[in-house]
Parts: C-alpha cells; structure tokens; sequence
C-alpha cells in the first residue's frame, strides 16, 4: 500500500507527445494565414490590427478593440483547422508562445492589454495578463487578478518564450526553465454572460486565445511564435519510478521470507 501511494504522488511526465506549429514568425506572414490554406487561428475581434514584418507579428489594440487570435471560427461552434487536437488536462499539454510586449494602455491592476487563455475538453484552464511589468492569472466569476509575479520588465519588453503547462488541476508559466506563475486551473463559466456577448469564450471548451479580449486595456505587442504540445498517456517520472522499484523489491523479499517461513513448517512438521 505504502509502494502505491509512492507511485501516485509522483509528478507526471508526456509520453508520446506531440508540437503543432501554429505560427512561426519566419514565414513572413500572420498567424491567421500561417499554413493556409489550412491555418489553425483565426484573426478575432472587433478591429484590431496585424502586420507580418521583421520575423514577428504586431498586434495592436485599444481600449475599445478586442482582437487576438484563437483556435474557432467567429461562431465559436468549430475549429479553424478540424485537426486542432483535444486538450485533456489529465493527460496534460504546452502552451509555448514567443512575444514581447512594446506598449500597453490600461489603468486598472486588475486588466491587460495580452492575455493567453486556454481551456480544456472539460472548459476549465487558465486566463494569464501580460501587464508592462507583471503577470498574473486571472480569477474565476469576477476576473479579478490573483496569482502574480512582478518586477518582470525586463522580461516582457523582450521577446521571450512563455511555455504554460497544464496538468491535471494545476498550471505553470515557465520561462527558459524558471517558473514565474503556478496555482489551481479555474472555471470560468460563472462569467458567461447573454448580454455581453465576448464573454461566450468562457463557456467554450478546447479554447485557445492570444491577444486582447478586454475593452479596459490595449497594448501593441510582437508574436514570433505559437506552438501546443499535446500527450497521449501520463506516467510516472524517473523520481517516481523508484517507488515502483521499492515495491517490487519489498515484494520480492516478501516472497523470499513466506517461503523460508514454509520450510520451517515443513521441518516442524517433519
């Protein structure tokens, strides 16, 4: 029992996964065309605009404009691309973004010009904001900031690499190894609301949106890549399977003593 516990509270690692490629910069052309005829994104909002220069994509947006890039049509009742792959939390998957963040206009702590949303096949995961100097995940029902990291100025206006992990209740923002935000994922479908209608993207499952959703703040930022790592199976990691090797050592030695305890009766009885 002891062996199986050892097992189960081990962390899990991907086995047999796969990256899609949903934008390279250096194609020279925006996520929204990137492997056309077939792309994956689609450009979303209400205005907004995309211009494909220097390996990177600008985005801009005000306060006014919503506009990103998401994974469904306008509609949000199918994919861009059919073979957009599930996302299964217990499985895991990646989000890995490149981007640098060169302006943003806002004045409430609590909003972002960028955020990187996504949700899986059950509709719960994670609403990162991408502020000038900080990050922070937004909170279910109110969206209201909670987890946050700060003092990361030198990290935003830069083009860095933003891998989110997500696996089983839980997320991770990761850059270049370093973990910069980590907490419970969330459900957002408490902030779905009929009469407003971009708040429908809460209640999607399988959504991935980059950009601007949020008519409080706008923000100019550059997008050189997006890719999603997705898993098939979870297994244990190397730590874990050394409780596996404990088990089957304490098994065998268990063996081993019932069949000495067996001769003893034999002789006895002899």
């Amino acid at each position: 029992i002891a062996a199986i516990g050892i097992v189960a509270s081990g962390a899990f690692d991907r086995v047999d996964a796969v990256t899609i490629t949903l934008y390279d910069g250096s194609s020279g052309v925006t996520p929204s065309t990137y492997n056309s005829p077939n792309p994956y994104l689609n450009f979303f909002g209400n205005g907004g605009s995309q211009t494909a220069s220097g390996g990177v994509t600008t985005l801009n947006t005000s306060q006014q404009i919503l506009a990103g890039y998401s994974n469904y049509n306008p509609n949000l009742t199918s994919f861009v691309n059919p073979l957009f792959p599930i996302l299964n939390r217990n499985t895991g998957y990646t989000l890995n973004f490149t981007m640098k963040l060169n302006s943003q206009t806002n004045n409430n702590p609590n909003r972002a010009g960028f955020n990187a949303l996504i949700l899986g096949s059950d509709k719960k995961g994670i609403e990162l904001g991408f502020k000038q100097s900080d990050i922070f995940a937004y909170n279910s029902a109110n969206l209201q900031a909670g987890e946050r990291s700060t003092n990361l100025t030198g990290l935003i206006s830069t083009l860095n690499t933003y891998n989110l992990n997500i696996l089983g209740n839980n997320y991770t923002l990761k850059n270049n190894g370093n973990t910069l935000l980590t907490g419970l994922l969330r459900d957002y479908t408490g902030v779905v609301n009929p009469n407003t209608p971009a708040t429908s993207v809460y209640g999607t499952s399988n959504l991935l949106f980059l950009g601007d959703d949020r008519t409080t703040a706008g923000a100019s930022v550059d997008i050189k890549n997006i890719s999603l790592t997705t898993a098939n199976t979870p297994v244990p990691e190397p730590s874990s399977m050394v409780g596996v090797a404990v088990a089957i050592g304490c098994g065998v030695m268990f063996k081993r003593k019932l069949r000495k305890a067996d001769k003893l009766v034999l002789e006895v009885k002899k």
